[in-house]
């Protein structure tokens, strides 16, 4: 056969529909070849659906290693991370989510090194994170307030009337704040009368991280407000800076169809 011409009864066309069956539209290998077999009356075994898949991984193997190449030169990523297996052994599939595309990778574990492989050089780069400590040595991290605002939750839920107390009056802060970022993100207010106010919020919840919790002396408020206290300047980049958002909802978006598959 002339050069460029497929062996085999698979051609380009049907292998890039049945990896957008599998990939994108998250179909299993035998419903896929069912759909191939019932629709398209392509003969199908869900065994060929693997050997299509493996045939399309290798073909973006390029393209996807420039999308990793272009991590670095990002000004923001939303970086997170979810337990998966590789060949039965415990794995981690990470995600590192840009304004134009999204970029996974799965790794042995959850640490640094792992961060490093899947990002590159992130120094200068705006994390939107948990507050996983894989991420401390990053320079600009903006921390998930979905994630805080679950935390203050658990501690309103505490049989513990200090606890308790702290709770509710974080979660006022936190309802506060985040009506003023609906007003700004809804054009009601402008970006400086959003700032503006903010600052009683950061200067109360420093007091009640502080008072009521540093320094309380009570063992299960110490531990939880020291390390917002000592790194609070993580939860406000948002404030500071244009553009960013003050959750991470956007990667776990992202990595929330693996979660399901892996249930």
């Amino acid at each position: 056969m002339p050069a460029g011409v497929p062996t085999g009864q698979c051609g380009p066309r049907l292998a890039a529909f049945t990896g957008l069956l599998m990939g994108h539209f998250r179909q299993s290998k035998r419903r896929t070849s069912s759909f191939l077999s019932d629709l398209l009356n392509v003969p199908c075994s869900p065994a060929w659906t693997v050997k299509i898949q493996t045939l399309v991984s290798n073909a973006v193997a390029v393209p996807y290693q420039e999308l990793r190449d272009n991590l670095p030169e990002q000004r923001q990523l939303y970086v997170d991370e979810s337990p998966t297996k590789e060949k039965r052994q415990k794995a981690w599939l990470w995600v590192a989510v840009a304004p134009l595309f999204a970029v996974f990778g799965i790794f042995a574990d959850r640490s640094r090194q792992s961060l490093l492989s899947l990002v590159g050089d992130y120094h200068g780069i705006i994390l939107n994170c948990d507050r996983a400590k894989m991420y401390y040595d990053a320079e600009q991290l903006q921390w998930c307030w979905a994630h805080l605002k679950r935390d203050f939750q658990k501690l309103i839920d505490s049989p513990d009337g200090q606890v308790t107390r702290l709770g509710h009056d974080l979660m006022r802060q936190y309802r506060q704040l985040f009506e003023y970022w609906r007003q700004y993100k809804s054009g009601r207010i402008k970006w400086k009368t959003f700032q503006a106010y903010v600052r009683p919020i950061r200067e109360e919840v420093r007091c009640l991280l502080l008072l009521r919790g540093k320094l309380s002396g009570h063992g299960k408020l110490i531990g939880f407000c020291s390390e917002l206290y000592d790194r609070r300047e993580h939860l406000w980049t948002f404030t500071r800076i244009q553009g960013i958002e003050p959750t991470n909802n956007t990667a776990e978006r992202a990595l929330r169809p693996a979660v399901i598959y892996r249930k």
